[in-house]
């Protein structure tokens, strides 16, 4: 069978290593036998581009991203029509997040090809945009979904909030862990609990979970991720202490992971943040289940790692704000090998179900295929 030819015309792109977004079409893109992908990419950056870069050096990053509202920098429609032409592409494929899904969509429709977008975060909410500019931001948001062959979703909360339209499914993110435990959960003291990921966002709240947990005698909290966002001396303190590893690649990582008992996902509790908490979906969480391990959610209950996990108590969930909470959840977890066991089995059940990488990216070329399939049958409606 001939492999699909996928044109990636994406703020996003596939990279490894990369951002969560990245790395996922990375693995549907760079590392699928089935799928022969060409990406559109500057040899040289837009004057315009280096513009806003040097801005932002300079500390005018408010004014920079005023500055790439206004005039959002995409690549040319002779440019991308050129790669249309040369390398014929059966899909155009992009991530609506950033400006480059606008340009997407516009060339999709130019050479009658089929689009498929992934809608991974609520992009109108994010911090780069000005708030005087996301009602304009959504309304590209939303286009983009209507004008896609399928809009590949990454949560029910995405696929609520953006209408429910028929053009949109779920399809979780694929797994960068490839394999998880078989064994019993470990009984140790003091229970060793992992948080790895985003510590920008995420950083004051793990910062108050590895202060509040510091003394404790059942439960020991270590952080691996890069750049906390920290109180001054905070990342040398728990760095002394053995708390705070840094970043490690995937496979070291997964490796150092495997001497732990449980694993942390947060979700922010920021109010400005909780349309973005109902719309993506952690792929830490993911990547969790894969270890075969318990999963402790700590995050509000409207999040979609908390309406996950409430279907059929699939990890612990810890709802409220304040880290004592979470501190006592964590240590009468220590206290409960049966409750440990029964996380760690939900674990597994799902990552050999919902969130196997196998059956996502069976999902994922069925997308590919639905999307040429509806070209070819609108062409040829007699057919």
């Amino acid at each position: 069978m001939e492999r699909i030819k996928v044109l990636v015309v994406s703020s996003v792109v596939p990279n490894a290593p990369g951002s969560g977004g990245e790395l996922v079409l990375h693995r549907h893109l760079k590392l699928n036998s089935q799928v022969e992908a060409a990406v559109v990419s500057w040899e040289r950056f837009p004057f315009r581009l280096k513009i806003i870069g040097k801005m932002r050096e300079l500390g005018f990053r408010s004014l920079s991203r005023w500055m790439e509202c206004l005039f959002p920098v995409l690549p040319s429609s002779k440019m991308v029509g050129d790669l249309v032409q040369s390398f014929r592409p059966d899909v155009i494929l992009t991530v609506a997040h950033g400006w480059w899904h606008i340009q997407a969509r516009r060339v999709a429709t130019e050479f009658e090809v089929p689009l498929v977008s992934f809608f991974q975060d609520w992009w109108a909410d994010f911090p780069d945009v000005p708030r005087a500019f996301r009602s304009r931001v959504e309304r590209e948001f939303r286009q983009t979904c209507a004008d896609s062959a399928v809009a590949i979703c990454v949560s029910d909360g995405m696929r609520r909030a953006l209408g429910e339209p028929e053009n949109a499914l779920v399809i979780h993110d694929v797994p960068s862990f490839t394999t998880f435990r078989s064994d019993r959960c470990d009984v140790t003291a003091p229970m060793r609990v992992a948080y790895f990921g985003n510590l920008g966002e995420y950083g004051p709240l793990i910062e108050s979970a590895l202060h509040v947990l510091r003394n404790s005698k059942r439960v020991r909290l270590e952080v691996f991720g890069s750049n906390p966002l920290w109180t001054a001396g905070t990342e040398e303190e728990f760095r002394s202490l053995g708390l705070y590893h840094g970043f490690l690649p995937t496979d070291q990582l997964e490796e150092s992971l495997r001497q732990f008992q449980a694993v942390l996902v947060v979700m922010s509790f920021a109010p400005e943040f909780r349309r973005r908490m109902t719309t993506s979906f952690p792929s830490k969480m993911i990547n969790a289940t894969q270890l075969g391990l318990p999963v402790i959610v700590w995050g509000p209950e409207y999040c979609s790692a908390v309406q996950w996990a409430r279907v059929g108590d699939r990890a612990l969930c810890v709802t409220g704000a304040d880290s004592s909470a979470l501190r006592h959840a964590l240590e009468a977890l220590a206290d409960s090998p049966s409750d440990q066991e029964r996380l760690a089995n939900s674990a597994r059940e799902a990552a050999a179900g919902e969130f196997n990488s196998e059956r996502i990216e069976d999902e994922f070329i069925s997308v590919l295929r639905r999307a040429i399939a509806n070209r070819l049958s609108s062409r040829n409606p007699s057919g």
